[in-house]
């Protein structure tokens, strides 16, 4: 019986790993959609036009510079002021609960936290 309990413990330490992994992979593709909305949200309120299927993760990272330590995930994105020039922007969503919104216009950064979307 003692010569199962390794193989049980690496069975379950696999089963373990398989799962947080499918639980971050949905986290991060939930925080790509909200991205998504909040982009579309800020460049439909400014008279821009987002580009499709240009949200992407861009990082991972934990934020130090607030009074609490949270995650922060940085999803980039595309959109265009004229349909003709491609600007970039950035959806950073800080869990548990921020959401600001970043695009680079020609006059400069527009920065718009939008809480919770």
């Amino acid at each position: 019986m003692c010569c199962w309990l390794p193989w049980i413990m690496i069975e379950l330490l696999i089963f373990l790993l398989v799962t947080a992994s499918i639980i971050v992979w949905w986290q991060l593709m939930q925080g790509r959609q909200k991205a998504h909305r909040a982009a579309g949200h800020v460049c439909s309120n400014h008279g821009l036009q987002l580009l499709d299927d240009t949200v992407s993760l861009n990082s991972v990272s934990w934020n130090h510079s607030t009074t609490e330590a949270r995650i922060l995930v940085n999803y980039s994105f595309e959109f265009a002021t004229d349909g003709a020039v491609r600007r970039s922007g950035m959806a950073s969503l800080g869990f548990p609960a921020s959401l600001t919104v970043t695009l680079d216009l020609e006059e400069g950064q527009l920065i718009e936290e939008l809480g919770n979307l």
